[in-house]
């Protein structure tokens, strides 16, 4: 068994970049707001709105180094001289609604300011049409909560250049009181399985979560199998989406927790093969993972939850 440490609260913060700073960002955003948690947040405590000059906002590096939903917006940030900060702090229980409502009032200070949304738990810049559209009621991963960075190795075989061990990490999990995922030397041929994995990984472990959540709030520690069962199916979970093809089939996983020097700071699960899989783990990706995980590089969103 992992021992978990379930934090007492998380924060949920957001930035807005914008080249027209607003004088009351929660006014602006009051008639705008989609979701009732987001229009009681805007009138409570619980709720912090600030706007700083980029150059002190504390977030200015962590914005230019980010990855980005659409590349081609990058020219967006330019004229960006203003960072609007919103920030709230709730239990794990609240999850993921409270992540929402803030989200959502985010997007409504974006369309307010014409400005663009960063998310500082999954470290991307959100699509500059993002600040257009309500936040979706129905919670799905695949909304922009959930990025997965990917780092490897240059060195192929016979000097070909490819990137033969590849190391996975995932961001935007923490947010909701539960450890990043980690995956490592994951051959170059098996990325998109090893992203579905754990895609799919995630969709389980935080349903799993949410529901111990409910039956034990405010509980510091939580006990998790050390192995764990990804289903291929749940990546129509993940895009709540209707299955529309092969549904995949179940891989075993290992999970261990990462040693704790991490510069982020943050709790982190290793996924490997099971125990007993006594084949070199490139195997494992290769001829299990691969074979399992159904090829979605995107599905659409059903019409109704």
């Amino acid at each position: 068994m992992i021992d978990l440490t379930v934090p007492a609260s998380v924060a949920a913060p957001f930035v807005v970049a914008t080249a027209h700073p607003l004088d009351d960002p929660v006014r602006a955003a009051r008639g705008r707001v989609s979701l009732p948690l987001a229009a009681e947040l805007l009138g409570s405590s619980l709720l912090r709105v600030r706007g700083r000059p980029v150059a002190e906002s504390g977030y200015a590096d962590l914005i230019r180094t980010a990855a980005r939903a659409r590349p081609d917006e990058a020219h967006l940030l330019d004229g960006a001289r203003h960072h609007i900060v919103i920030t709230s702090h709730a239990p794990p229980v609240s999850q993921p609604a409270h992540a929402q409502a803030v989200r959502d009032i985010a997007r409504a200070v974006a369309e307010a300011c014409d400005g663009v949304v960063y998310d500082a738990w999954s470290h991307q810049v959100l699509p500059r049409a993002f600040r257009l559209g309500p936040e979706h009621p129905e919670f799905c991963l695949a909304d922009d909560w959930l990025a997965t960075f990917v780092t490897g190795e240059e060195g192929g075989e016979e000097g070909r250049g490819e990137k033969d061990e590849l190391h996975l990490v995932t961001a935007g999990l923490h947010r909701f009181g539960f450890p990043e995922l980690e995956a490592a030397a994951v051959p170059g041929g098996n990325l998109f399985a090893a992203v579905t994995l754990l895609r799919c990984l995630a969709v389980g472990l935080l349903d799993e979560h949410w529901a111990w959540l409910a039956c034990n709030p405010g509980a510091p520690l939580r006990r998790v199998p050390a192995e764990a069962r990804v289903d291929g199916a749940d990546v129509w979970r993940y895009w709540a989406a209707e299955p529309t093809g092969a549904a995949g089939a179940p891989v075993r996983v290992r999970l261990s927790p990462a040693p704790p020097e991490r510069a982020d700071g943050l709790p982190y699960l290793v996924v490997g093969p099971p125990a007993g899989f006594d084949a070199p783990a490139a195997l494992w990706w290769n001829d299990v993972v691969d074979l399992a995980m159904p090829y979605v590089p995107e599905a659409p969103r059903r019409t109704a939850a």
